[in-house]
């Protein structure tokens, strides 16, 4: 399992990154040249400013068995197309089970936007969400090394 960080929009990417190095799992983080981060200990990967760079980039690097974070759904279900995980920054799992329904709500808010409605946007972050999320990266972490463990 190698980790993508989709670093456009990756909140506590400090503790995700510290998390990774834990259980001593290779992490990628890629961002755009719009962006000045600085960190040996991970393989950061710059992209052109634009539109779906970065996401094209993750694609290009993905392969099955890694996991992804990010919120952008069109970019996981593509991840999932690669049998990739995908956890989204809220801490939920996103998978073949339930992609088609955030794929639809993304789009049923994409129309109601354009046509001018009210539609609120997520809740804002607040500890609970990023201790959340945390504790879902984490797992998947140990469900990762307790696996690599039983085959050996």
């Amino acid at each position: 399992m190698r980790l993508l960080i989709d670093g456009d929009a990756c909140p506590n990417r400090k503790e995700v990154i510290e998390l990774a190095l834990h259980y001593e799992i290779e992490t990628f983080l890629f961002i755009d040249f719009a962006h000045d981060i600085e960190d040996e200990r991970i393989c950061i990967v710059r992209c052109e400013v634009g539109k779906d760079s970065v996401d094209q980039m993750i694609l290009s690097y993905i392969q099955a068995g890694d996991l992804l974070i990010s919120q952008d759904y069109g970019l996981a279900s593509l991840a999932l197309l690669k049998e990739a995980l995908v956890l989204h920054v809220s801490g939920k799992r996103i998978s073949e089970d339930n992609i088609n329904n955030l794929l639809m709500s993304r789009y049923l808010g994409h129309i109601s936007r354009k046509q001018n409605n009210h539609v609120k946007g997520p809740k804002k972050r607040n500890q609970k969400t990023s201790h959340y999320f945390l504790r879902e990266l984490e797992k998947i972490f140990i469900e990762y090394k307790n696996g690599i463990s039983q085959e050996d």
